[in-house]
């Protein structure tokens, strides 16, 4: 049985690496919740963004207003009194570019959660790269992990979840329809919106195009949870133009022109021989109601017991992304040291207060109400 250690009752420092549109969201949910994590330090490269406070780039924020922004890590770090409690990594998707990136803060004993689809389930495609980083993290004394809404939350964690009241799962089907608007470009480069269709076919041949990341390992993650062996699975990709423009929200691609692809559906199928166990469709389109889609997340899942649940509208794409990241930072800090997964660590997460709640002494209840008083858990 693993036991999570005490939480510390001070603040939890954190550094944001890269303030794109993911960065901006969690900047964003910080200013909305969490008021026991503390913004001490960030990073981004951006020219019109180095050397400014946070304060500045983005209005009403409190929370590390007066952190001006770094170029470097070694720079952040340089101008802190201490070492920070972790790193919040949101730049790019691909494990073999960020590598060093993640080794950095590790090799300081920084704690990593990264955005990065491919940090969901690592050892799955990147043995190696996930060995290092697990070496690295342990020698730090610390713990890195990747989470978001898909992968992290959609495609595995909430159907486990769901799976907890049924058993004998013959098999699971996941349909997720989102709005992309507002995709910071390190995703577009990937997923390949805004490229005419026979770009769009030809980047799939060359593996330049990718589609979303991470559908294979949430797979490989729900077969190996439920004891669902697989020998395969296969991806595939169908794509959609619009015959007019189209805003894509993002500086990086603008508008959109008629006859590029604004739409892709993308098809992840887990194989036991010729029986399919594990199917998930993602849905990813720019105004998806001009082509009759409804936003919305499904998971059906066949055992003893079936379950079907509808979540409308779909859960938001990026800020959905962001409100998770945020939200595994303590449980993260908590951990053993190592590259662990999300799933290993409590369903629940961390609490976020260090009051739990008890019957008040000072008021009689009666049928129908109860009244609260609260009191410290011996967990702030």
């Amino acid at each position: 049985m693993i036991i999570q250690p005490e939480p510390s009752s001070r603040a939890t420092t954190i550094v944001l690496f890269g303030l794109g549109a993911m960065g901006s969201l969690v900047i964003r949910c910080l200013m909305l919740d969490h008021p026991r994590l503390r913004v001490v330090g960030a990073v981004d490269h951006a020219p019109e963004k180095v050397g400014r406070r946070l304060g500045d780039l983005y209005a009403g924020l409190d929370n590390g207003a007066d952190v001006a922004v770094a170029r470097t890590l070694d720079e952040c770090l340089a101008a802190l009194p201490e070492i920070p409690d972790l790193l919040l990594h949101m730049t790019e998707s691909g494990l073999d570019v960020i590598e060093e990136q993640l080794m950095a803060p590790l090799r300081r004993g920084i704690n990593v959660v990264s955005a990065s689809e491919a940090m969901w389930h690592p050892l799955l495609r990147f043995p190696q790269i996930s060995q290092r980083l697990d070496a690295a993290a342990k020698a730090g004394g610390v713990t890195i992990t990747g989470c978001g809404i898909n992968p992290g939350f959609v495609y595995d964690s909430l159907p486990l979840l769901l799976s907890r009241a049924t058993g004998a799962v013959r098999s699971i089907r996941i349909t997720r329809t989102i709005d992309v608007t507002g995709t910071g470009p390190g995703d577009i480069e990937h997923v390949g919106y805004g490229l005419t269709l026979a770009e769009f076919e030809a980047g799939i041949a060359a593996g330049r195009i990718v589609g979303h990341m991470g559908a294979p390992e949430s797979v490989a993650m729900l077969a190996e949870r439920l004891d669902m062996p697989l020998d395969r699975i296969e991806e595939h990709w169908d794509t959609e133009a619009a015959d007019f423009p189209v805003e894509s929200g993002s500086e990086a691609l603008g508008m959109i022109e008629p006859g590029r692809v604004i739409g892709i559906t993308q098809y992840c199928r887990g194989f036991a021989g010729s029986r399919e166990i594990i199917s998930t469709r993602l849905q990813m389109y720019y105004q998806p109601e001009r082509f009759g889609l409804v936003e919305a997340d499904e998971i059906v899942i066949d055992g003893s017991l079936p379950i079907h649940m509808t979540i409308k509208p779909a859960l938001a794409s990026l800020f959905g992304a962001a409100n998770v990241i945020v939200s595994a930072v303590q449980n993260v800090v908590d951990a053993a040291p190592g590259l662990v997964n999300v799933l290993d660590l409590p369903v629940a997460g961390a609490r976020r207060a260090g009051w739990q709640a008890i019957l008040d002494p000072a008021k009689s209840g009666r049928p129908g109400k109860v009244w609260i008083a609260r009191q410290p858990s011996g967990r702030a």
